[in-house]
């Protein structure tokens, strides 16, 4: 099911989470990796050896830009009329892998509060009385 969203960052906020940005600038693919992993299920390792082995004839931007557009769709994304995906996946996909690895960190911090509010909005379990034998 889509829904509408909204990147929560722009393309170049990679320091609004340092933690993200520091990994994608020293493994950025690696990140690309673990981004397509969770955007739909794809080998982790595998996507980080293709993005690593295509960046050596610059086309590590053909899979990530494919990768972007899934998100995009499955989350109802808007494209930044700025730098729309490919410009942003061929000049700028440091970046763009970052913006995407934190929008998918969130999206696992809401999917796991709701969880959390679902299960602690339940019944309390309380013990039976016994009936005496």
């Amino acid at each position: 099911m889509t829904t509408h969203n909204e990147w929560n960052g722009s393309l170049f906020a990679c320091f609004d989470d340092c933690e993200t940005c520091i990994y994608g600038y020293y493994c950025v693919a690696c990140l690309f990796g673990q981004n397509a992993e969770k955007i739909d299920g794809s080998n982790c390792c595998f996507m980080s050896f293709m993005y690593y082995s295509l960046g050596a004839v610059f086309c590590h931007w053909i899979p990530h830009y494919f990768k972007r557009t899934t998100l995009r769709q499955k989350y109802g994304l808007p494209q930044d009329p700025n730098c729309p995906d490919c410009p942003a996946t061929a000049f700028c996909s440091p970046c763009a892998i970052c913006q995407e690895a934190r929008f998918l960190k969130q999206q696992e911090q809401n999917n796991t509060n709701a969880v959390y509010t679902t299960v602690s909005g339940a019944m309390p379990i309380t013990n039976q009385p016994r009936t005496a034998q």
